[in-house]
């Protein structure tokens, strides 16, 4: 793979080898300075997350069955505040 004379052509490869390994450190950069950045911006919304989970949180709502509706779901606490309310609209006759 030599050539005639006996030379091998050491130096286009060297230059080659360089050229790779500083595409090479350019792109570990370029990655770590872009992924730097992304942690930057998670960490601020992990703070604005902390800062919203001082409020309590919500209890779970319960749902129930609606009557006469075939098995519809509906927020019990809504149907248990005002239950005229649900069948009027059932029925057609209010809004």
């Amino acid at each position: 793979m030599g050539r005639k004379d006996g030379k091998e052509p050491w130096t286009g490869r060297r230059i080659l080898g360089i050229a790779a390994g500083a595409v090479a450190v350019a792109a570990g950069a370029g990655a770590f300075f872009l992924l730097s950045a992304i942690g930057d911006s998670s960490s601020s919304d992990q703070q604005e997350q902390v800062e919203a989970d001082d409020d309590p949180p919500a209890p779970p709502r319960r749902t129930m069955k609606a009557p006469g509706s075939g098995g519809k779901r509906i927020f019990r606490d809504e149907f248990e505040e005002n239950p005229k309310l649900y069948f009027t609209t059932l029925h057609g006759k209010g809004p």
